[in-house]
This record gives structure tokens, C-alpha cells and sequence, in this order.
């Protein structure tokens, strides 16, 4: 007999074959691993409320300003962050949703606290000129629960809680971010048909699982995430907010870009990430690359192995996004 549950359990899930993984000979395949999905992180397939974007007082900042934001979510909830949009618009321009992962929260991205690993991809992308949403995830930052206000995040107590509703972390994060490009669509200086999102870390997942749920989202990039679980999660301890209920018999992370596809995909990681393998990371690009040859769209795809850590990189996620916007 096996003492250790985790190997048992690894075990299980190897061998098993998940219900929904990528299967281009099932013409129903999208709709039903769609719906399972939503199943499964609850939360967003809760009725919408009228979308909005109620917007602080401008600062102004180098070649764009800053504005406060709030937008509505789900019942009881709305989503929060920062709007950055470039000086001299005077028609519609590209949007994209940035989503940070676990840190300090979202004034990492904008260059309001130090975090070296995020790279302040919001000012990267709002330099391009792009309008930028850049949003506090749950559990960190503005958004952490009050009695883990004190912690880096309150991540495991929200994690345990929504199971309690029949939710999940995921399942808050992920509506926020649908919600931000249903508020973006709202704004007179937003192409609503050329909004993108992107994110690193959990970012990375809220933008992967984002994208795969709603195709407002005409291109995606992801960064330190794109990778099976047999080489992150459960390899090397992650947050619980990484784990759904069920979806190890459902499909793997890479079986994600079936549902994006044929919009735009762009994935990265380093060589050195220490969550997130790189070996793993190559095998989901190999499913990638087949999922958008078997959509006859193989541009539509980009992936970039860089050399370096857990870090957001952004060189090729950028260039993607510019051609998909062109």
C-alpha cells in the first residue's frame, strides 16, 4: 500500500483520459468544454449587470495619465484598478486588460511599487498606444479580505471560502476580467473589437481562462503560466487559488488555447522558471501549434522560451499583439 496521497493521486490522474481535452473530430467539443468550465469555477455564468467604467480624477504621468477605476462585477462585487491612456487620442485604439499575478497587487504594473518581476507590463503596453485596464486581482492588493489585511494576500482564506459557495478564486478573477472588457466597450477613445489581455503568474491564468470563456477577447498573452500540471501545480507548491474542483478530469492547461483558438495566442517562459517548467512549457506549445494548424491560422500563435527566471519578458507577447490589433 502507498502511504503518500499525493503520489497516489498524481498517479490517478496520469493515467486517466479527461473527459473535455482537445479533440478537433468533435464538432461539439468548444461548446461543452466551454460549459464544464464555467461549471466548474462558478461565478460567471451569474447574470451581467449593465456594464460601466466610473473613472477618478486623471494624473497625468509620462506620455499618458492615470485614472482610478471601478466597474460592476457580480452581485455585491466590483472590480477595481487603474485606466492608463495615452495623451493625444482623438479616435478609438486597441485595449488590453493587464492582469498582475501574486504580489503586491496591481500598482506593481503601473510603476507605483517596485516588483521586478512583473516589469510594469501595464506602462510597457500603454507606451504602445494602447488604452490599458490594468486590474486588481482578488486576494491582493485593494482587493484583499479585511481580516488578512495584514498578509502578503488572503488568497487561501477566499480560496476556502468561495468552495464553501461553490465557487472559486478563479471563477471571481475570471469574471472581473470579462467584466473589465465589457467596461472597456463602454469608453469612446476603445476599439471594442480590438481588445486584448494579458497577464503573468496567476495573471497568466486569469488572462488563459479569461480568453477561453469570452471571445471579446481578440488576443491573449500569457506569461509563466501556459504550462501542464504535471509540471507546475503539481510538482512544486502553488497557491490554492490555482486549483479548481474537478478540472484534472476535464482537460490540462495547454487544452486552454483550444478554446482561444482561432484568435490570437501568444505564450512565454523562462528557461529558469522555477514553477512553471520549461520542458512542460514546450510540450503545451506543441498542442498550441496543432490546435491553430488544425484552424488554418498557424500565425495566430507565437510562443517564447526566453532565457531567464519567473518573469514577465514581453518582447514576443508585444509584437503579437501588435499584429493582432493591426
Amino acid at each position: 500500500m502507498n502511504g503518500d496521497p499525493l503520489a497516489v493521486m498524481k498517479a490517478r490522474l496520469s493515467a486517466l483520459k479527461p473527459e473535455f481535452e482537445w479533440n478537433p473530430e468533435n464538432a461539439n467539443w468548444s461548446e461543452s468544454a466551454r460549459s464544464a468550465l464555467i461549471e466548474a469555477i462558478g461565478v460567471v455564468d451569474q447574470p451581467w449587470p449593465e456594464p460601466s467604467l466610473e473613472c477618478g480624477q486623471p494624473i497625468e504621468e509620462d506620455g499618458y495619465r492615470r485614472l482610478r477605476v471601478e466597474f460592476p462585477s457580480h452581485l455585491g462585487w466590483s472590480g477595481r484598478g487603474w485606466l492608463l491612456i495615452p495623451d493625444g487620442l482623438d479616435a478609438r485604439v486597441p485595449a488590453v486588460v493587464c492582469v498582475p499575478g501574486h504580489g503586491v497587487g496591481v500598482d506593481a504594473i503601473v510603476g507605483l511599487v517596485e516588483e521586478p518581476y512583473q516589469s510594469n507590463f501595464a506602462i510597457q503596453s500603454v507606451k504602445q498606444g494602447w488604452v490599458v485596464l490594468a486590474i486588481e486581482q482578488v486576494s491582493f492588493g485593494t482587493n484583499k479580505s479585511s481580516r488578512d489585511a495584514d498578509k502578503y494576500s488572503s488568497c487561501v482564506t477566499d480560496s476556502m471560502a468561495a468552495l464553501l459557495l461553490g465557487e472559486t478564486v478563479t471563477g471571481w478573477r475570471v469574471r472581473d476580467a470579462i467584466a473589465s472588457v465589457r467596461a472597456l466597450a463602454t469608453h469612446p477613445l476603445v476599439d471594442p473589437d480590438r481588445t486584448g489581455i494579458m497577464g503573468i503568474s496567476g495573471g497568466g491564468l486569469t488572462a488563459l481562462w479569461a480568453a477561453a470563456l469570452e471571445p471579446k477577447f481578440l488576443a491573449t498573452g500569457v506569461s509563466g503560466y501556459f504550462c501542464p500540471m504535471a509540471h507546475s501545480i503539481l510538482n512544486v507548491d502553488h497557491c490554492p487559488d490555482n486549483y479548481v474542483p474537478g478540472f484534472g478530469t476535464m482537460m490540462d492547461v495547454p487544452d486552454l488555447a483550444g478554446l482561444v483558438a482561432p484568435r490570437w495566442l501568444a505564450v512565454e517562459n523562462g528557461t529558469e522558471d522555477p514553477i512553471f517548467e520549461a520542458a512542460g512549457f514546450l510540450s503545451g506549445c506543441e498542442l498550441a501549434t496543432r490546435i491553430y494548424l488544425h484552424h488554418d491560422v498557424p500565425e495566430r500563435f507565437s510562443s517564447d522560451l526566453f532565457e531567464g527566471d519567473h518573469v514577465f519578458h514581453g518582447t514576443a507577447l508585444i509584437a503579437h499583439f501588435k499584429q493582432a490589433f493591426a
